[in-house]
């Protein structure tokens, strides 16, 4: 089981190379170690009596490496949280299943990202049967909150389409497994034909 954070000292490099990521995300690792190399170069001729070359080199091998260990951190993913996994499974499953929807597969967030989501996803056959129809539960680890897009849109405002904006509420409080279980209860048993076409 992984540890539920990177290393503090960890936690500085992924804020960096995700801070890039943002800024120019098709070549974010390049731009990340070249600032990162060009500044701690500074800092070591500033601070030291060490000279331009061999701090420009010292400073770009170490964030090569500091790259490389953050590449290999940003993929360890989580175990999902195992109470909210079983109940889903046990009290969802079966109405999900009746909605024509069946579990493919669940996983925890990236431990280096700041999303704490686990998420599992369910597929059904479209009405015309020459397709997959993917239902995401998303669940905030850190405060229970959830999004459930279906097809590429969020279930809350497919009810709220349907008129019950109370429900489309209920969908996204997830204060609780058997809440949250009790507002898919009443938006998908008996609406396969309605759930699994496309829009």
């Amino acid at each position: 089981m992984s540890s539920e954070r990177a290393p503090v000292w960890l936690r500085s490099v992924h804020r960096w190379f995700l801070f890039w990521a943002d800024v120019v995300p098709s070549v974010y690792r390049v731009v990340a170690v070249a600032i990162g190399a060009a500044i701690t170069a500074v800092v070591v001729v500033v601070a030291t009596t060490v000279g331009w070359l061999v701090a420009a080199m010292l400073a770009l091998v170490g964030w090569i490496v500091l790259a490389v260990i953050q590449d290999h951190d940003q993929v360890v993913r989580l175990d999902v949280v195992g109470e909210f996994r079983d109940f889903l499974r046990e009290q969802a499953d079966p109405v999900l299943a009746r909605a024509g929807f069946n579990f493919n597969h669940a996983s925890g967030p990236i431990r280096a990202r700041p999303d704490r989501s686990d998420t599992y996803l369910y597929e059904a056959i479209d009405s015309e049967g020459e397709g997959c129809i993917d239902l995401w539960i998303c669940r905030d680890r850190s405060d229970g909150q959830m999004e459930v897009p279906v097809d590429g849109r969020c279930l809350d405002r497919l009810v709220v389409s349907h008129g019950d904006p109370q429900l489309a509420a209920r969908v996204t409080r997830a204060e609780q497994p058997a809440g949250d279980v009790a507002a898919f209860e009443l938006v998908l048993p008996g609406r396969a034909d309605h759930t699994v076409r496309r829009r």
